[in-house]
Order: structure tokens, then sequence, then C-alpha cells
């Protein structure tokens, strides 16, 4: 399915946009993202339009989301001082929805999508990146660093209480999905 090959695209992309941001090569680096940024769009809208959604692409479509921020943003702690703090909690909130999302799933086949919380951390984190990839000024870096964190905080409040109504809903109703 179409959908699901521009989820891998997406992550297929992550050595070429890391060799160019290790090179300083912004222009590269940022038609990267932008290309990165099209797939995400894309393979929602191609799984819509032609109806191609499907649960590997409900599982796939995020996954590749959060592989692709988590070396992103490892990439820019490293070249570009991207505070590592950040990085530390966006993958400690991950490794969260990944396990109880693979908990969920392997227990009442539910799938946890994306909720606009996540959505809008995932902009945000996107931003505050390419505020480093372009080197811009510290005060902008930083400001979108502390407001990227802030929303990792309310995502992960967000998922924690829709797991649990899940969770909650799945015992007293048995098998959901």
């Amino acid at each position: 399915m179409l959908a699901n090959f521009l989820s891998v695209l997406r992550v297929l992309l992550i050595p070429f946009l890391l060799y160019f941001i290790a090179r300083e090569d912004q222009l590269q680096a940022v038609l990267l993202l932008l290309l990165a940024g099209a797939t995400d769009i894309g393979d929602g809208w191609v799984a819509r339009r032609y109806s191609q959604v499907s649960r590997l692409g409900k599982v796939l479509d995020p996954l590749a989301d959060k592989i692709f921020l988590a070396f992103l943003l490892g990439g820019l702690v490293f070249w570009r001082d991207l505070p590592l703090w950040l990085l530390a909690m966006l993958f400690a909130r991950d490794m969260v929805i990944v396990s109880v999302g693979g908990l969920l799933l392997r227990s009442q086949g539910l799938v946890i999508a994306a909720n606009r919380w996540g959505k809008y951390t995932t902009v945000c984190m996107v931003l505050t990146a390419l505020s480093y990839v372009l080197e811009a000024p510290a005060s902008l870096r930083t400001g979108l660093s502390l407001a990227a964190a802030a929303l990792v905080v309310v995502s992960s409040l967000s998922y924690a209480q829709f797991a649990l109504r899940l969770l909650r809903q799945g015992r007293t109703e048995g098998q959901l999905g």
C-alpha cells in the first residue's frame, strides 16, 4: 500500500538527513525535513482517499514519526546542542506510549491513535528541530524547546488519561475493537 510505503520512506530518509545536519548543509537538511513532512501528511491523505486505512498503517505511521523524531533530535543533540533533556523527555514519553500501546494491541486488539496533543507536540518538536538546523537565535531555540517540553508533559497526561479510560472500558465491556 502506498500509504504504508510513505511511512517507511520517512524512516529511510533519516540517514540522509543526519548526514546533511552533520555536514551543516542547512538547505539539504531543510529540504529533507520538508520531504519527511510531506510523507507524514501524504500517508494519512492517501490512506483515507484510497481506502488504504489499515491496522498496520495505524501503528506504522506514528511509529515512523517517533523513530524519525528520535533520530533527528538525537543528531541535533550531538551536532547542534539541542538540550539532551528534551530528547530524554520525548523518548521517555514515546517508550511508554509504545509499551502501553503494544500491550493494548496484544491484549485487547486496540490501537492508540495519535491525538491532537500528540500532533501539537510533534509539530512543536519539528519547529524546535528546524530552529536548531537553521541555527536560529538562542532565545528562539530556548523558547521553542520549553514549549515543546510543556507539550510533551500535556500530551503524556492526555495519552495516560486515554489509556486508563480504555483499560477501564475493557474491564467492564470485555474485548473492544
